[in-house]
């Protein structure tokens, strides 16, 4: 990285500033991040939790050994945030790998090159890659999630989480964010598998479903979902949000492939609502700016030779129609009739939900193909004659796997994998030692 002689002057300016400052400030310390999120070609967002106030911002460079490092603009802890941060960091190049830290109070945390992260192809490129997708979450505090091991050592592009984080139900925002420093932090044995393996090194990009959204089954009734959209917006580095008071819906974009992230909770109307043309699970509150009209937009004008949309819920009308899109059923034949009618290309859907060991549908029950993500490590019931959270498990076009078998826990992740020479994208279900559970490959016609 070439700096300019004013460049070089202004970081000189400010490691002196930052270490005289450090002498004067408590010694505040990191207790939850970094988490790497938001990443696009030419930027990314970094979160941080401090244990007080403190000033906090991100030293990054190309070099390992930070021999010309960069530094994002400096902020302040503050309690009315629970003492989080997200910064983002800017005026980056393309598919590039770089090397970060976050200092606090002048003083860099953990070792120098720990952190690591790289940025996005420009749009439109074609570029053989793969990134993985995890799903349901257990509330045990010392479970490991192995999991996120398996994960590392696959090497995605980006991690996707899909929903049921956690399975507490929190009511309050002190509850949503105690459960978001424990998913994802160093308090809990499973949190601390996904700090250490995933979090500081993969762009993450997480949507929530209905128990770490605040209610089972929940919707736009739950009385909470203020304080659910404050504490995501505190600890989540998202990609863009168009409306974010009132949902957590985003889209971003890796070479050629738009990833669509619909939020099925937020603005869902209840349940047992009768299902006609005015039952949403996208729209319940008929908002300006609302996600449905957003999705279509998006599907449309995409230039990616790839559409992966994502849902908490089942997509699978057969599977799970009590809480599922089969309780929206005309809402979900609307959606695929979009698609159709506009000729909108090459689009797969990955769901969850179901504590599955993962499934598949090639389109035939589901509309489009949908892939349903492992359970990431869920601690089922071994006499559940059923393997699933659902009685209802539905019609898989290439097969189904039950959450736990024989006694035996299916854990595992999602992963998609997109291939050039022929163009071809691939859906797999894996399990703990990457073995492919089931598998379907769509080629680009």
């Amino acid at each position: 990285m070439l700096l300019t002689k004013k460049q070089s002057i202004q970081n000189i300016t400010l490691s002196l500033f930052f270490m005289l400052n450090s002498l004067l400030l408590s010694a505040a310390t990191v207790t939850d991040g970094p988490l790497i999120g938001g990443v696009t070609d030419n930027s990314a967002r970094v979160f941080m939790r401090t244990d007080e106030v403190a000033n906090v911002m991100i030293r990054y460079d190309t070099d390992p050994l930070f021999t010309n490092p960069l530094f994002s603009e400096d902020f302040v802890t503050q309690a009315r945030d629970d003492f989080t941060r997200i910064i983002s960091i800017r005026e980056l190049q393309a598919d590039t790998k770089y090397y970060y830290q976050i200092m606090v109070n002048g003083r860099p945390q953990r070792t120098i090159s720990e952190f690591q992260f790289k940025t996005f192809p420009a749009p439109g490129i074609d570029k053989p890659f793969k990134f993985a997708a995890l799903v349901d979450t257990g509330n045990s505090p010392d479970r490991p999630a192995a999991i996120y091991g398996r994960v590392e050592a696959e090497q995605p592009a980006f991690v996707l989480q899909l929903g049921d984080w956690d399975h507490r139900d929190p009511e309050t925002l002190d509850e949503m964010r105690t459960m978001h420093r424990e998913v994802r932090g160093r308090l809990t044995t499973a949190g601390l598998y996904f700090s250490d393996f995933i979090a500081p090194n993969f762009p993450v990009f997480h949507m929530w479903d209905d128990h770490d959204y605040g209610m089972e089954n929940g919707d736009i009734t739950f009385s909470g979902k203020n304080d659910a959209l404050r504490a995501y917006r505190e600890y989540f580095p998202a990609a863009n949000i168009p409306n974010p008071q009132q949902g957590i819906w985003q889209s971003f974009q890796y070479a050629n492939v738009e990833v669509f992230m619909l939020d099925t909770r937020s603005n869902r109307d209840p349940n047992d609502d009768i299902d006609d043309e005015n039952k949403s699970m996208l729209d319940g509150g008929n908002i300006d700016n609302g996600q449905k009209q957003w999705l279509f937009e998006g599907l449309l004008n995409s230039n990616a030779r790839w559409k992966v949309v994502t849902s908490g819920s089942p997509f699978n009308p057969t599977c799970k129609p009590s809480d599922g899109w089969g309780a929206f059923n005309t809402e979900r034949q609307e959606i695929v009739d979009f698609i159709n009618d506009n000729n909108v290309s090459n689009v797969v859907i990955l769901t969850g939900d179901i504590h599955s060991g993962g499934g598949i549908d090639n389109g035939t029950n589901s509309g489009i193909p949908e892939l349903t993500v492992p359970h990431t490590n869920m601690n089922m019931d071994p006499n559940n004659p059923n393997g699933l959270t659902t009685t209802r498990a539905g019609e898989w076009s290439e097969g189904l796997v039950k959450g736990i078998e024989d006694g035996i826990l299916k854990h595992g992740m999602g992963v998609v994998e997109i291939a050039t020479n022929p163009h071809r994208l691939t859906l797999s279900a894996k399990g703990q030692n990457g073995e492919i559970r089931v598998a379907y490959t769509i080629i680009d016609q």
